[in-house]
């Protein structure tokens, strides 16, 4: 049953701005263009972090109308594979001169959130090895080691009766899906 799951496969954002999201989506986040054109009077192009998984994870395109900000979508989220890599990411985002960037301990996965020049954000998460009960957020400090990180959540969640390692809350989800 679960390949019959659906999974995130890309979102599309109208932009005001077409060339300075492209090029803040590329030179700015790192993603690379798998394709770019127009469908009738609309620029569209797309994007990814890895063409392996997906040809487009995010696709632009043009003509927003409204007000930056504000809109239906509240937040793209892409999993790195390491702490090291949202930390690396972080750092180069911070080269980038980046305004408006925020982390967020979440228990269960560390979080970056990054605004786009449109007001849109992204997140690039982290998992950790254990289910928090969410919703929880509190904010932490990317310069920590992942020792220091671990111990912190660990600590803050030591009388925590939802804390548990993620695999047991797996298997009761999946038995609650009747699976």
């Amino acid at each position: 049953m679960s390949g019959t799951r659906p999974v995130i496969s890309h979102v599309v954002i109208a932009c005001f701005d077409f060339a300075a999201m492209v090029a803040f989506y590329t030179k700015t986040l790192g993603f690379s263009v798998s394709d770019i054109g127009k469908i009738r009077d609309s620029d569209l192009c797309f994007l990814t972090f890895d063409p392996e998984a997906e040809h487009h994870q995010i696709a632009l395109t043009g003509g927003r109308k409204g007000a930056a900000g504000e809109g239906a979508l509240v937040h793209v989220c892409f999993r790195l594979s390491s702490y090291p890599a949202l930390q690396a990411r972080h750092d180069a985002l911070m080269r980038a001169s980046i305004d408006g960037m925020s982390t967020v301990n979440h228990g269960s996965w560390l979080s970056l959130y990054v605004p786009d020049p449109e007001g849109n954000k992204i997140e690039f998460r982290w998992d950790l090895p254990w289910y928090t009960g969410q919703p929880f957020a509190e904010p932490f400090d990317l310069a920590l080691s992942e020792n220091e990180v671990r111990r912190a959540i660990l600590d803050q969640n030591r009388d925590n009766p939802r804390f548990q390692p993620m695999t047991e809350w797996r298997a009761k989800a999946l038995e609650k899906l009747g699976e």
